[in-house]
This record gives structure tokens, C-alpha cells and sequence, in this order.
């Protein structure tokens, strides 16, 4: 969008220097008085050996799967969580390869965890009921190949029996000709773990020039369907294209291309009763999932005088909470954006419920200081948020009202909080030590 091109890097070191601010002087908040507190009802806090890295947890069942930074080192190590007790249940041997920022999310398939280390282009296995480590796989014969094959955007899925990602290496580059790729896992041999094999991955779709194909925005899975968008090298011209494929058949089931949109935001998609919802940096749309035609679409406003409120979600957003007809995201606003792009103050919103239907804006959040790209958890009528600054808020759900605030709670805003039962589960990070709790809540 572009009258957010000048402010989203200022957005980013107004967060960073936030972050500073509480690093050098007081992890908590001060209370001005001014908002209603909140009193959390902890069911446990566990104190992590260090904090979440970029990689999003994996919950399944019971369990909480972490890949886990440890202060102080440039290691990191893959930990199973138990969230009845808030107990380490194992933690994997660690992985020391100099790049303790970058790895995939976590994916199970046959009660194995997977997850990739894109810096080196390493798929990494382990056991989910020990965190023994089963294999090492190099996705390329080469490891420049096998870099250049890596996920982008750190993200990887599964069906079960195979993993795919999409990648930003070059069409038409022996072996792989593709940007979506397939690993069968039955081509891996989980008796050497103790070497690194190489298994090559294979194309599911390409285009004639990477541009056609780039990976930003990171696809979703509904059944045995794989939807993932382009990105449009040529915006604010041109288009991106919206893709489906039949992962059985491995087959175009459809594509949709897209006018006006740049496909760049990072978890911009999700699926509810049978609608494919899309989030983009120029507009919102609602997609049927079955043919890809648009039901409907919102536009941003690109010009002044503005005059509707901010709905373009963040850029880095990790992801979008729906509940009841309606979804909740976080968007690009922070407390900079008014005077950098003329809109209203009143009509910035970090935070944001709309309808899911209409598109239409229900009610939002005004940032207070820093920026955030995490979402909201609902329960029983209530949201739940854990941003970056702001600290922990509680708000109804249908109307927005801010029903309560701890600011003792500090997160780097940017972690895919969970609900599990009646517990709302969030890191609370202590800028000072680099280190996190995580927080299990009654709610």
C-alpha cells in the first residue's frame, strides 16, 4: 500500500527501540491509572533455558513443541512442553550451527518431528515421544543446491507422508525446476542419524521466471488441497496469483489471478466454512475455496483524505483468529502512523475485529506505543492478547471494550499465542536476562 511504504520501517524501529527501552531500564510497564487492571489466574509458569526464536510452537494434543534459543549461546534445542503441568516432558540434544535466529516452524507426520534449518538448507527429524534425533536430511546434492531449495518465509507443511514449502530458488536449476516443492518422507532412512543423507525434493508447480512464483505469503492446507499466493514483483501493477493444488494428484486444481495485490504477508490466509480468507498489504478478500472465485473484496484507501479505518494487516502477521462470523488480526498501525501518512488518529487501529462476511470493520484498538504482528485468542466472549509493549489486554469480544490490562506481561508481540482447554498459553520475555516464562492463564 503505498502511503504505508515510508512508515512500515519506522514502525519496525520504533519496536526495536521499545524493546531498547525496556532492555536498559524496567521490564514492566508503568500503570498510569488510566485503564482497567488485570489480574491473571496462573495455572503454571514454566522459566524457559531461554526464549522462543522465529519459529512459531507446534501443539498437539496435550503437548506444547518448542524450538527453544538458549541465552547466552548460539545453540538451540527442539523441547516438548506438557501443558496440563507446565513441565519440560524431554529436551532434544542442541543444534549449534551459528544460526540460533533461523529455523522452520515444527510439523508431526507418524509421530515424527520435522522442522528446517534454512540456513543450511538441513531437514531435522526427531522422535516425539523421546526427542531422540532419527535423521538429517540435505535437500540438494549439493549444500548450495540445498540452500537454494530452502523453505522462505520458514515455513513448512505436511500431509502425512510428505513435507512441502515453498522455495525462492531458480527455475530451471538441475535437479529442481520449481518453486513448490515435495519430500517424500519414506525416501528418509531413520537409522542414520549419526550422517547427513541427501534426499531431493521434487516440483509441484513453477512458472516460466521466479517472478511468477515467489514465495511471501505462507500457504495453508485444507484436507488433501494445498492454497498458497504469489508474490507480484510488479506491484502496484500487475497481479499475484492465488493457487490450489490437489496434493493427491499433484495437480492445478485452480489458479486465480489477483489485479492490484502485492502477496507478501506472511500468514495472510485461513479457511472457515468453506470461505479461503486472504490478507494482503493493499486490500482483504473472501474467496470461495472450491473454484477461487472472489465473494468478496475490501480496497484500502490509497490517497487522502482518508477516511476509513486501518484494516491492512502487519506485514509480518503470524497469523488470524476467527470466532463467531468474525476475524481478528493485528494490523500495520502504531502509534507513528497518523503523522507519517495524514490519516486521522482515530482511525488507526493495531488491532482489529471485522466482520467476516462483509469485511466490514467492527471495532479496533488504538496503539498505545509499540507495534505487534500476533493475534488475539477468543474464549467465552472474551479476547485475549499478548502484545509487544502494551502488555496483556482483555477485551469483549463482540464489542471491543477493554475489559482489563497487565502490563507486568511483556512479549516481543510477534509469537502465535495458544489456547488449550480454559488455558490461554503466552510467553512473558524478560528483555534484561533474553529470556521467556511461559504463562498458562485461566480463562
Amino acid at each position: 500500500m503505498k502511503k504505508y511504504a515510508l512508515f512500515i520501517l519506522s514502525s519496525l524501529l520504533l519496536t526495536a527501540c521499545s524493546s531498547c527501552d525496556l532492555l536498559f531500564n524496567n521490564n514492566k510497564q508503568k500503570d498510569d491509572g488510566k485503564e482497567p487492571t488485570y489480574s491473571p489466574n496462573y495455572a503454571w509458569q514454566l522459566k524457559l533455558d531461554g526464549r522462543r526464536i522465529g519459529s512459531q510452537p507446534y501443539t498437539e494434543g496435550r503437548y506444547f513443541y518448542l524450538i527453544e534459543y538458549l541465552s547466552d549461546t548460539k545453540a538451540v534445542q527442539l523441547v516438548k512442553i506438557d501443558m496440563e503441568t507446565g513441565r519440560y516432558v524431554w529436551k532434544a540434544e542442541t543444534i549449534d550451527d551459528g544460526h540460533e535466529w533461523y529455523s522452520s516452524n515444527i510439523v508431526k507426520a507418524d509421530n515424527k518431528l520435522y522442522f528446517m534449518r534454512p540456513n543450511s538448507g538441513l531437514i531435522y527429524c526427531y522422535a516425539a515421544d523421546d526427542g531422540k534425533l532419527l535423521a538429517r536430511v540435505q535437500i540438494g546434492v549439493t549444500e548450495e543446491e540445498a540452500i537454494r531449495n530452502r523453505c522462505s518465509l520458514e515455513t513448512i507443511m505436511t500431509d502425512g507422508t510428505a513435507l512441502y514449502w515453498g522455495s525462492k530458488g531458480e527455475p530451471g536449476t538441475a535437479p529442481i525446476s520449481g518453486h513448490l516443492l515435495k519430500l517424500d518422507i519414506n525416501t528418509i532412512d531413520y537409522t542414520k542419524y549419526s550422517t547427513i543423507q541427501v534426499c531431493i525434493p521434487h516440483s509441484l508447480y513453477t512458472k516460466g521466471t521466479r517472478y511468477e512464483c515467489t514465495f511471501w505469503s505462507a500457504p495453508i492446507m485444507d484436507g488433501d488441497i494445498l492454497f498458497f499466493n504469489t508474490f507480484n514483483i510488479k506491484y502496484p501493477e500487475g497481479y499475484s496469483t492465488m493457487v490450489a493444488i490437489d496434493l493427491q494428484s499433484e495437480t492445478v486444481k485452480w489458479e486465480k489471478k489477483l489485479p492490484r495485490l502485492e502477496g507478501r504477508v506472511n500468514n495472510g490466509l485461513i479457511i472457515k466454512d468453506n470461505i479461503l480468507y486472504m490478507l494482503d498489504t493493499t486490500a482483504l478478500l473472501r474467496l470461495d475455496k472450491h473454484t477461487g472465485e472472489v465473494l468478496t473484496r475490501y480496497d484500502d484507501e490509497k490517497d487522502p483524505p482518508y477516511t476509513q479505518p486501518l484494516m491492512i494487516p502487519t506485514v509480518s502477521l503470524c497469523g488470524i483468529w476467527y470466532d463467531d462470523g468474525r476475524l481478528y488480526y493485528t494490523t500495520v498501525g502504531s502509534t507513528e502512523t497518523a503523522s507519517q501518512t495524514g490519516m486521522s488518529k482515530d482511525l488507526v487501529y493495531s488491532l482489529v475485529c471485522i466482520d467476516a462476511k462483509t469485511l466490514k470493520f467492527l471495532w479496533g484498538f488504538h496503539p498505545v506505543s509499540g507495534t505487534s504482528s500476533t493475534y488475539p485468542v477468543v474464549k467465552d466472549g472474551k479476547a485475549y492478547i499478548v502484545t509487544h509493549i502494551d502488555g496483556l489486554r482483555i477485551f469483549d469480544a463482540k464489542t471491543g471494550k477493554l475489559l482489563g490490562v497487565d502490563k507486568s506481561i511483556i512479549a516481543w508481540g510477534d509469537e502465535a499465542n495458544v489456547l488449550y482447554k480454559d488455558y490461554f498459553i503466552f510467553f512473558n520475555t524478560n528483555f534484561k536476562t533474553n529470556r521467556a516464562t511461559l504463562c498458562a492463564i485461566r480463562v
